[in-house]
Protein backbone atom coordinates (compact mmCIF):
# COMPACT_ATOMS: atom_id res chain seq x y z
CA UNK A 1 0.00 0.00 0.00
CA UNK A 2 1.40 3.84 -0.82
CA UNK A 3 2.09 5.87 2.07
CA UNK A 4 -0.54 7.99 1.44
CA UNK A 5 -3.25 5.90 1.11
CA UNK A 6 -1.70 3.72 4.57
CA UNK A 7 -1.68 7.41 6.40
CA UNK A 8 -5.23 8.02 5.27
CA UNK A 9 -6.54 5.14 6.84
CA UNK A 10 -4.33 4.27 9.48
CA UNK A 11 -3.88 7.49 11.40
CA UNK A 12 -8.11 7.95 12.20
CA UNK A 13 -7.79 4.42 12.80
CA UNK A 14 -4.97 4.77 15.43
CA UNK A 15 -6.60 7.50 16.76
CA UNK A 16 -9.93 5.67 17.39
CA UNK A 17 -7.85 2.68 19.02
CA UNK A 18 -5.88 5.51 21.41
CA UNK A 19 -9.52 7.36 22.22
CA UNK A 20 -11.28 3.60 22.63
CA UNK A 21 -8.81 2.80 25.26
CA UNK A 22 -9.43 6.44 26.84
CA UNK A 23 -12.88 5.76 27.21
CA UNK A 24 -12.33 2.38 28.24
CA UNK A 25 -9.93 3.38 30.80
CA UNK A 26 -12.73 6.16 32.19
CA UNK A 27 -10.34 9.04 30.66
CA UNK A 28 -11.93 11.87 29.08
CA UNK A 29 -11.35 12.33 25.35
CA UNK A 30 -8.94 15.46 24.75
CA UNK A 31 -8.84 15.01 20.70
CA UNK A 32 -5.50 16.93 20.25
CA UNK A 33 -3.30 14.69 22.42
CA UNK A 34 -5.36 11.57 20.58
CA UNK A 35 -4.72 13.51 17.03
CA UNK A 36 -0.83 13.28 18.17
CA UNK A 37 -0.84 10.00 19.77
CA UNK A 38 -3.05 8.35 16.74
CA UNK A 39 -0.30 10.07 14.38
CA UNK A 40 2.55 8.87 16.41
CA UNK A 41 1.17 5.23 16.61
CA UNK A 42 0.55 5.25 12.58
CA UNK A 43 4.11 6.50 12.01
CA UNK A 44 5.88 3.82 14.39
CA UNK A 45 3.65 0.78 12.99
CA UNK A 46 4.43 2.31 9.15
CA UNK A 47 8.09 1.55 10.31
CA UNK A 48 7.88 -1.72 11.88
CA UNK A 49 5.82 -2.77 9.07
CA UNK A 50 8.51 -1.81 6.60
CA UNK A 51 11.39 -3.49 8.39
CA UNK A 52 11.96 -7.93 7.16
CA UNK A 53 10.06 -8.78 10.44
CA UNK A 54 7.50 -11.54 10.49
CA UNK A 55 3.62 -10.01 9.65
CA UNK A 56 1.65 -8.86 12.47
CA UNK A 57 5.31 -8.12 15.02
CA UNK A 58 3.72 -4.51 14.81
CA UNK A 59 0.64 -5.34 16.90
CA UNK A 60 2.16 -6.32 20.38
CA UNK A 61 4.31 -3.47 19.94
CA UNK A 62 0.95 -1.00 19.18
CA UNK A 63 -0.21 -2.63 22.58
CA UNK A 64 2.80 -2.13 24.71
CA UNK A 65 3.03 1.66 23.12
CA UNK A 66 -0.15 2.35 23.61
CA UNK A 67 0.31 1.33 27.19
CA UNK A 68 3.16 3.42 28.12
CA UNK A 69 1.24 6.68 26.61
CA UNK A 70 -1.77 6.20 28.49
CA UNK A 71 0.00 5.09 31.42
CA UNK A 72 2.34 8.18 31.20
CA UNK A 73 -0.17 10.80 30.24
CA UNK A 74 -2.72 10.03 32.62
CA UNK A 75 -3.72 8.82 36.19
CA UNK A 76 -5.30 5.31 35.47
CA UNK A 77 -3.29 2.13 37.15
CA UNK A 78 -1.21 -0.03 35.26
CA UNK A 79 -4.02 -2.60 35.61
CA UNK A 80 -6.43 -0.78 34.54
CA UNK A 81 -4.60 0.50 31.20
CA UNK A 82 -3.93 -3.20 30.05
CA UNK A 83 -7.50 -4.03 30.55
CA UNK A 84 -8.54 -1.05 28.70
CA UNK A 85 -6.10 -1.36 25.75
CA UNK A 86 -6.53 -5.19 25.00
CA UNK A 87 -10.01 -4.29 25.01
CA UNK A 88 -10.07 -1.60 22.25
CA UNK A 89 -7.67 -3.89 20.24
CA UNK A 90 -9.88 -7.15 20.86
CA UNK A 91 -12.89 -4.15 19.58
CA UNK A 92 -11.03 -3.38 16.77
CA UNK A 93 -10.22 -6.79 15.84
CA UNK A 94 -13.89 -8.07 15.99
CA UNK A 95 -14.59 -4.80 13.95
CA UNK A 96 -11.97 -4.94 11.33
CA UNK A 97 -13.65 -8.68 10.97
CA UNK A 98 -17.16 -7.43 10.70
CA UNK A 99 -16.51 -4.42 8.39
CA UNK A 100 -14.41 -6.77 6.34
CA UNK A 101 -16.76 -9.38 5.83
CA UNK A 102 -19.62 -6.86 5.02
CA UNK A 103 -17.76 -5.13 2.09
CA UNK A 104 -16.55 -8.96 0.76
CA UNK A 105 -20.07 -10.10 0.43
CA UNK A 106 -21.98 -7.17 -0.38
CA UNK A 107 -19.29 -6.84 -3.49
CA UNK A 108 -18.52 -10.30 -4.24
CA UNK A 109 -15.26 -9.59 -4.53
CA UNK A 110 -12.23 -11.66 -3.50
CA UNK A 111 -9.75 -10.32 -0.39
CA UNK A 112 -7.01 -9.99 -3.14
CA UNK A 113 -8.93 -7.58 -5.72
CA UNK A 114 -9.78 -5.69 -3.05
CA UNK A 115 -6.63 -5.34 -1.54
CA UNK A 116 -4.81 -4.56 -5.10
CA UNK A 117 -7.32 -1.46 -5.05
CA UNK A 118 -5.84 0.87 -2.98
CA UNK A 119 -8.32 3.42 -2.95
CA UNK A 120 -11.22 1.21 -2.63
CA UNK A 121 -9.27 -0.19 0.37
CA UNK A 122 -8.55 2.98 1.97
CA UNK A 123 -11.98 3.86 2.01
CA UNK A 124 -13.14 0.25 3.18
CA UNK A 125 -10.52 1.28 6.12
CA UNK A 126 -11.75 5.19 6.73
CA UNK A 127 -15.32 3.60 7.07
CA UNK A 128 -14.11 1.42 9.88
CA UNK A 129 -12.07 4.11 11.57
CA UNK A 130 -15.11 6.01 11.62
CA UNK A 131 -17.16 3.58 13.18
CA UNK A 132 -14.70 2.90 15.89
CA UNK A 133 -14.50 6.28 16.85
CA UNK A 134 -18.04 6.58 16.93
CA UNK A 135 -17.61 3.39 19.25
CA UNK A 136 -15.32 5.27 21.66
CA UNK A 137 -17.17 8.75 21.70
CA UNK A 138 -20.20 6.07 22.83
CA UNK A 139 -18.12 4.20 25.34
CA UNK A 140 -16.92 7.50 26.53
CA UNK A 141 -20.43 8.70 27.45
CA UNK A 142 -21.47 5.50 29.13
CA UNK A 143 -18.60 4.80 30.99
CA UNK A 144 -18.42 8.31 32.70
CA UNK A 145 -15.09 9.97 32.33
CA UNK A 146 -13.47 10.54 35.91
CA UNK A 147 -12.40 14.28 36.23
CA UNK A 148 -8.53 14.59 36.55
CA UNK A 149 -7.69 11.72 34.92
CA UNK A 150 -5.27 13.33 32.48
CA UNK A 151 -1.85 14.50 34.22
CA UNK A 152 -0.71 18.01 33.45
Amino acid sequence: MSLFYYFIQSIPESMGLFALSLAFARVPLRWGRILIGGAILSIISYIIRALPVTFGFHIPIMLFLLFIFIVNLTKVKPSSTVLAVFASFFTLALLEYLVSSAFFAYTHMEPNEALANEALWAKVGVFQAAILNLLALSASRFLKPIRGAWRK
